[in-house]
């Protein structure tokens, strides 16, 4: 194994950790902040995984947290997942793309990219001074992954592309 695939095999180990994480805070009375974090944590990853793969520099990858999106627009025009789901090639794209809001969200939830805002991990201070923590903060995004039909379609793809990473990006 290449240093590279070493890598991947460690981001993607990590990533299916932080999913089931993910799903136990989801199944108990763990705060949306918990949940959220694992999520964030999981997409990351799972992304990471594929993106070192590429052309980028290992530094580029593991010193940022802006993986997730872009996770999104190479999984867009995958043939192996067109295969796979029995989508024509337009349809693939506009289903992603109907996807990159909220994972362009989740992403965010970064404490780094959060530029002072909410994010699951840390407090921080709003336009008006006051300090608010995760803990006791309402995630609207929480709500859109639940109940929209976007949300539960993102969420299923992050399990399927975590349980057949290997069949379906290698």
């Amino acid at each position: 194994m290449t240093g590279r695939q070493n890598w991947q095999t460690a981001f993607l180990n990590q990533a299916r950790i932080d999913w089931d994480a993910y799903q136990k805070t989801r199944r108990g009375m763990w705060p949306e902040c918990h949940q959220l974090l694992f999520l964030q944590m999981a997409s990351e990853k799972l992304a990471k995984a594929l993106l070192v793969a590429g052309h980028s520099s290992l530094e580029a990858i593991t010193q940022s947290h802006a993986a997730f999106v872009k996770f999104m627009h190479i999984a867009s025009n995958n043939r192996k997942l067109q295969r796979a789901f029995s989508m024509r090639k337009s349809q693939q794209r506009a289903q992603f793309k109907s996807l990159l809001p909220l994972a362009y969200e989740i992403e965010l939830l970064a404490p780094a990219l959060a530029q002072r805002g909410p994010n699951p991990e840390y407090p921080w201070e709003d336009a008006a001074g006051n300090i608010l923590t995760p803990a006791n903060y309402p995630f609207p995004l929480v709500i859109r992954l639940r109940q929209t039909p976007q949300g539960l379609q993102l969420l299923k793809y992050i399990e399927i592309f975590l349980n057949r990473f290997e069949e379906l990006f290698l």
